[in-house]
């Protein structure tokens, strides 16, 4: 197989024309399986639907796959982009099967090992060397009788070893900055707080001489979280202090895995196989700054293991030479954790941070956020720790009737999805301490001919907001608070019915009907959901007092998708193919309606209505200063009737709508293939679609007045919420058009070429895959209609395999050792030639 990104059988989805190129998404903790993710002819990466041996593979929302097969343990790699067989679904984009391979009567057996290391590996431009990568991938399979003409197995064993020090640029402040020496940054004078007005207006502040502020006034925590950084060592400007510090960081991924499958052949007319698959990732990222973390690789510093399984159980009978039947059962579960290098310790009560560390959960360095430098300067991601587990099991129950002419296929596919996923997202349980400019400027005011007075900052820039950190003055601080696991549990439905109609020796047509359903998502226990009801500024906890387990959500049951395919034979060697169908996608996001009580988090900001010159204000009225530190959560009460009326103000909220659609595509296409000389053979086709209700995940308190700010929020004066209100999901419209052309020369006198060519154009509302939107109700909504951002206009691709001419039955070294070892060699080319992603400039610039 031309395979590409570490023998990932998913970039054989390269060769296939519509394609994007491939990612990887998330973390290395998070994306343990190191699963790949590509846009399928314009459409969401959440839209591809990936099976092993037709049993789901997929985590809950496509958002990654649960477990890689590895190349030399896979028999075929089926791919289906558009217009798909009624039989498959839960998809806008690709199917992709895989099946395993079996044991036949006669002993095989294979030994195999890849390496790819840095030794030719260029320099980024910005980085003062290169990366080390040495990357082992190593195994062996063999397969055989059990009892010969019955009962075979098959087993693979995969090791990988992935090593790195992998490149960080980082801003940290210059050596200089740190003993409060500020005048490298001249433009930007920096003010003391504690003259001036004490309202919070940023009034009649003096100036710090020479801006230098005195070691005196210079807080003692903010000097020893200072000692954890090491100095600079790049080369910079002191009004910028931008990529100062370059470091190369080990990081570490082993996994072992293993794949085998049985098959047994009952009868004549019964046949059973059996595949069983364990794989075990350990994730190790050094953190940059010891253990207070820092911002290396996006702050996902410390280790993380998976145990990952993925089971199937196919049994085929054939009733009668016309009447065939197939059931497949399987499971695929995972488990995953993640901590940061700090977890366990109590860092920020030993720092001199109180109310941080409370228990496991919340152990470890808190977060300091400096605007202007690299992000956090110390702690974690707000993501870590995490727990995550997730089993989705499938139960699939298919028939096949040969009628005349007809091949008549109908069956059920029934999924049961359990989700529990413990993890936090925005300021970590840790908490995150932020320190801005305002806090060490001051307000110049005027006024103009009508009397009106405008205020705004004499100087607001890096100095400024060193200052406020080494001054201890926040201007916000927050922390996420779990009081539940959260926990989801979902069945999903599907049936179809197909006719597969020879009409003559010409024309075929493909006709059939699919019906999806997915139930409304419940929480494993009563209180285990709650959504925001933007109407009436309430909580709505699900089996808590009246309120139903599901929300109420409305469930939907006209998801029906009829597919059409139509081919005719002109001649012998040119083929005409045509059609047309509606697929259907999940729930695309791993978040649901997880508002507090089950995630929560407590933010702390300046007084409503101060000009925040000053600190953020705590509930006791004193300043969320290091010493300070956090005050306790905020307690958990429901009432009796499930309803938490005018929820905390400050608290990001999730609305999931009750009358929530998934979306679908209505895909066309039309092709012409025709077989060439010499083995060549070419298919041109028109591939077009158009999404109804994708996906986006607006915030419903976005500014909708140009140059208004928070006063343009429409829940600030309903409700006095400035904080974002995001939904998932709203659903818009997308399109899709592109020529694509595949190319290719079967695998014959020791050469194969594929080729696919793509000339498209995709065309959505939203940011990424199902994101936010850059413009809102007074911008114009229909100004977010624009290219999609994983487009591209041209794609080609192209794979070359050339089998060596050695060993026997071949051109040289026909009967000596040396060809003996080189008979199984192949060379493999593959080459992409594709434009750069456009740039999308936000609304904030636009």
């Amino acid at each position: 197989m031309p395979l590409g990104v570490n023998r990932n059988f998913q970039t054989l989805l390269d060769l296939v024309p519509g394609t994007s190129v491939e990612t990887f998404q998330h973390s290395p903790f998070f994306n343990a399986s190191s699963s790949l993710q590509t846009n399928v002819n314009g459409q969401p990466r959440m839209g591809n639907n990936y099976q092993i041996e037709g049993i789901d593979n997929n985590e809950r929302t496509g958002l990654l796959q649960i477990l890689i097969t590895p190349a030399e343990a896979i028999q075929q790699v089926s791919i289906s982009t558009t217009n798909h067989d009624p039989e498959l679904g839960r998809a806008t984009g690709a199917v992709t099967n895989v099946i395993i391979k079996s044991g036949s009567n006669g002993f095989h057996g294979a030994g195999y090992e890849f390496l790819q290391n840095s030794a030719f590996d260029a320099r980024s431009y910005f980085n003062p060397t290169v990366g080390h990568l040495a990357y082992n991938y190593f195994g062996g399979n063999v397969g055989g009788p059990i009892r010969r003409n019955k009962i075979f197995f098959f087993a693979n064993y995969l090791r990988t070893m992935d090593r790195e020090d992998n490149t960080n640029q980082e801003n940290i402040p210059d050596n200089a900055f740190r003993t409060g020496d500020l005048s490298g940054d001249p433009g930007h004078q920096v003010y003391d707080p504690l003259t001036g007005a004490q309202d919070g207006s940023g009034l009649n502040r003096t100036p710090f001489p020479g801006n230098i502020i005195p070691p005196s006034r210079i807080n003692p925590i903010s000097a020893k979280i200072l000692s954890y950084l090491p100095p600079t060592n790049e080369a910079f400007s002191p009004t910028s202090q931008t990529n100062d510090y370059f470091a190369l960081l080990p990081a570490r991924k082993t996994n072992d895995q293993i794949d085998s499958k049985i098959d047994w052949n009952i009868s004549d007319k019964d046949r059973l196989s059996g595949r069983f698959s364990f794989a075990r990732p350990e994730i190790y990222q050094a953190p940059i700054f010891g253990e207070a973390g820092g911002p290396a690789q996006s702050a996902f510093e410390g280790s993380g293991t998976q145990k990952t399984y993925s089971t199937g159980l196919n049994y085929n009978r054939t009733i009668n030479p016309t009447l065939l039947t197939e059931v497949r059962i399987g499971v695929a579960h995972y488990h995953n954790e993640a901590y940061q290098s700090d977890y366990g310790k109590n860092d920020s009560t030993a720092l001199g941070v109180p109310g941080v560390n409370l228990g496991p959960f919340t152990s470890g360095f808190v977060g300091v956020v400096i605007t202007g430098y690299s992000s956090p300067m110390t702690g974690y991601s707000p993501s870590l720790p995490w727990k995550r587990a997730e089993a989705n099991i499938d139960m699939v129950n298919s028939w096949t009737k040969i009628l005349h002419n007809h091949q008549i296929k109908w069956g059920v596919d029934v999924r049961r999805i359990r989700d529990d996923l413990l993890e936090d997202q925005t300021y970590s349980p840790r908490g995150i301490i932020t320190f801005t400019a305002l806090q060490t400027a001051a307000a110049k005011c005027t006024t103009n001919a009508a009397g009106a007075q405008t205020c705004s900052a004499t100087s607001n820039g890096l100095a400024n907001e060193m200052a406020s950190f080494l001054l201890d003055l926040p201007s916000k601080e927050g922390r996420d608070v779990n009081s539940y696991f959260p926990a989801l549990r979902q069945t999903q439905f599907f049936a179809y019915a197909a006719d597969n109609w020879q009409v003559s020796s010409k024309l075929t047509l493909n006709l059939g009907l699919r019906w999806e359903f997915y139930s409304p998502p419940t929480p494993r226990f009563p209180g285990g959901f709650s959504n925001y009801d933007a109407v009436n500024n309430q909580l709505v906890i699900a089996g808590v007092g009246g309120n139903p387990m599901n929300m109420g959500l409305r469930a939907q049951y006209r998801y029906f998708a009829p597919r059409l395919g139509v081919a005719y034979r002109l001649t012998e060697k040119t083929v005409i193919r045509t059609g047309f169908g509606i697929s259907y996608t999940p729930f695309p996001d791993n978040t649901w309606a997880y508002n507090f009580p089950v995630r929560s988090n407590n933010q702390y900001v300046a007084p409503s209505g101060a000009d925040n010159y000053a600190p953020a204000v705590l509930p006791s009225g004193l300043a969320p200063t290091f010493a300070n530190g956090f005050p306790p959560p905020n307690p958990v009460v429901v009432p009796p009737n499930g309803i938490i009326s005018d929820p905390d103000k400050t608290e990001a909220k999730t609305v999931i709508p009750l009358n929530y659609k998934n979306g679908y595509i209505e895909s066309w296409n039309f092709a012409v293939q025709r077989e060439l000389p010499w083995h060549f053979n070419i298919d041109v086709a028109y591939v077009g679609s158009h999404g109804v209700d994708t996906p986006a995940s607006p915030n419903l308190n976005a500014g909708q007045i140009v140059g208004a700010g928070a006063a343009g929020q429409p829940f600030l004066s309903k409700y006095g919420i400035t904080s974002a209100v995001t939904q998932y999901f709203q659903g818009f419209s997308s399109t899709y058009h592109s020529l694509q052309v595949k190319f290719d020369r079967a695998f014959t006198g020791g050469f194969q070429l594929t080729t696919a060519f793509t000339w498209q154009r995709a065309m959505d509302f939203q940011v990424g895959d199902d994101g936010a939107l850059d413009f809102y109700g007074g911008q114009g909504l229909s100004r977010n209609y624009a290219r999609a951002d994983f487009d591209r206009t041209l794609n080609f691709v192209q794979s070359y395999i050339y089998e060596l001419p050695f060993g026997k039955g071949r051109a040289f070294l026909a009967n000596r050792f040396a060809g003996r070892l080189l008979a199984a060699g192949r060379f493999r080319v593959f080459f992409r030639l594709a434009p750069a992603l456009r740039l999308r400039l936000p609304a904030a610039i636009v």
